[in-house]
């Protein structure tokens, strides 16, 4: 009895919270008990998640505890993959051969920071005797790991001819300047927990490497295991609400409950439900004061769509009759027409937008507003967005004062 309730306690369930996901893929996660986070992360994706506490505390078995969750794995009836941080050689291997039972249905893995020299224990085949896909997450100081890895990232050395329309199954991404141990994902609090004035780790190199990995995470997962969001069709609504039918309400509920907005060049939008939510209503879609020009028109240039988000390019032309209070707050209209090149990051969650970045060129907006004086400075007005539409109809480098001295010279 004891036995059973200290591995229950090394379990938990996290129940997938997208409402649009019918049957939910499973995702079992090694993790620190104070990493929950982590687990509430992907249970946000789409996951069903079954969390074993990990590294086992003393005293446990990890045997018996991976049979445990074994039957819940089964449960849930669906495929499932494998997140592991920290995850030792021995505890490898056991894992892989111990659910014998459903390897089957095991479509993907996950390493992060492997405490371990050699791939050995780290690389399930499936019942065709290929590789299940498998990425692995390393700090740079991780190179007898990488070294032992590095020789099947090249398909000629997988044993078997690798199909044209399939991708290589091992992946190895390393990451500079981050921790082993802790893996670095501990040293950055997971999106799920982030709060409004909560300060995050500042470090640029661990944000940067939480970020694209838990990116490239999802990329193997979905691919895999699914779910499939239509994430275009998620943006196009929200973008609907916004300058359509200019509802708050409605576009808020197209994002998580503490998204952000972050229009770089001037630092407005919103952290948090309600600071966004006060932004949209008074100061974005409807308001006291029409903060939108009537005439205002967005043309996307082009678009990329990716596994958790999307990047347009754009185009937004208006006469400034009003004050914008997102572009340009406090500048009373100037009545001059305006053109804008825009690159907006829109990131989602699930089925929800997690964020918005909107970047732009503000001194070519002051300077198509007369508000800027080009006179020696390396800034242009309405050409930087026309070249964007048009690259190859006007001139490069009319800025560069200096062009002019390489002209006719070699360029061989």
């Amino acid at each position: 009895m004891h036995l059973t309730t200290s591995i229950m306690s090394q379990i938990n369930i996290f129940s997938n919270s997208v409402a649009s996901v019918s049957k939910p893929p499973t995702v079992l996660i090694l993790i620190h008990e104070d990493q929950r986070g982590w687990c509430e992360q992907f249970s946000q994706e789409g996951y069903n998640v079954v969390q074993i506490v990990y590294p086992p505390p003393p005293g446990t078995s990890f045997k018996e505890t991976l049979k445990v969750a074994e039957e819940k794995i089964i449960a849930f009836g669906a495929d499932w993959g494998l997140i592991s941080y920290g995850l030792a050689t021995k505890d490898a291997e056991l894992l892989l051969s111990r659910l014998a039972l459903s390897i089957a249905d095991l479509k993907a893995c996950v390493h992060f920071c492997p405490d371990a020299d050699g791939s050995r224990g780290f690389l399930a085949k499936d019942n065709q005797s290929r590789y299940v896909p498998v990425a692995f997450h390393l700090a740079t100081s991780q190179e007898a790991f990488h070294a032992a890895v590095l020789p099947l990232e090249d398909p000629a050395n997988l044993g078997y001819v690798l199909p044209t329309h399939s991708n290589h199954p091992i992946k190895v991404y390393t990451y500079p300047l981050v921790s082993r141990l802790p893996p670095f994902p501990f040293l950055s609090k997971a999106p799920v927990q982030a709060k409004p004035g909560e300060p995050s780790s500042t470090d640029i190199s661990n944000r940067s490497a939480t970020s694209l990995s838990l990116t490239r995470t999802l990329e193997l997962l979905k691919s895999h295991l699914g779910p499939h969001f239509n994430l275009e069709k998620l943006w196009e609504m929200h973008t609907y609400y916004e300058f359509v039918e200019r509802d708050a309400p409605k576009t808020m509920k197209t994002m998580v409950p503490s998204p952000y907005v972050n229009h770089v060049a001037t630092m407005t939008g919103g952290v948090g439900y309600e600071d966004l939510a006060r932004f949209y209503k008074y100061h974005f879609t409807k308001s006291t004061m029409q903060v939108t020009p009537p005439d205002s028109e967005l043309v996307v240039v082009s678009r990329t769509v990716g596994v958790d988000r999307i990047v347009d390019e754009m185009i937004f032309k208006c006469h400034h009759t009003t004050e914008i209070d997102y572009f340009l707050p406090g500048v009373a209209p100037t009545g001059r027409y305006v053109e804008i090149a825009l690159v907006g990051i829109v990131a989602f969650r699930g089925d929800k937008l997690f964020f918005e970045h909107l970047y732009w060129d503000q001194a070519s907006v002051l300077v198509q507003l007369g508000l800027m004086e080009r006179s020696n400075l390396p800034i242009a007005g309405v050409e930087v967005a026309q070249k964007v539409v048009d690259p190859f109809g006007l001139p490069s480098n009319g800025l560069l004062g200096r062009w002019g001295e390489s002209e006719g010279l070699s360029i061989d």
